[in-house]
């Protein structure tokens, strides 16, 4: 039988960044994403929300690598999107769950969220694709996690 978790990666050298109270409107996050990769800077992770009012947060991961580099460039483009704070977070970390079935079986997240949870480890950002669940979690229970996601799912 195909395995459904086929292997689970993390990475600690992670900051997330969040955008607070950006303008909710086409482009917005076009301009932000765009300005960042013409200096050569990936993201490994966005999440947004509506917050109401035409306003919405958007937070993404970076390289800590990186985020010197980062700040600088919201910080001269922060105007064209009217975010009143910007806020970075060095205390966290990447788990990266794939699997070829893991969207096409049920259930799956939220088992994994559950074990999680059962051992008091908060989520603070999810990404999905087919075959790829991406979350972020505090740096210092990043071994708890991935050692909880491994052992449920004999990787």
């Amino acid at each position: 039988m195909e395995k459904i978790i086929e292997g689970v990666d993390y990475n600690t050298q992670l900051a997330k960044i969040t955008l607070h109270g950006v303008v909710d409107r086409p482009g917005v996050a076009a301009d932000i994403f765009s300005a960042l990769g013409q200096h050569g800077l990936n993201i490994e992770l966005i999440s947004t929300s509506l917050i109401g009012r035409g306003r919405a947060d958007i937070s993404f991961a970076v390289l800590e690598s990186s985020l010197e580099n980062v700040c600088k460039i919201l910080e001269t483009i922060k105007d064209r999107f009217g975010t009143p704070k910007i806020d970075v977070d060095k205390d966290c970390a990447l788990i990266t769950i794939y699997g070829s079935t893991l969207f096409s079986t049920s259930g799956i997240a939220g088992k994994i969220f559950a074990k999680l949870s059962d051992q008091g480890i908060n989520i603070e950002m999810i990404s999905a694709s087919l075959s790829a669940l991406s979350i972020v979690v505090r740096r210092e229970k990043i071994k708890e996690a991935v050692t909880v996601i491994r052992t449920e799912f004999g990787i």
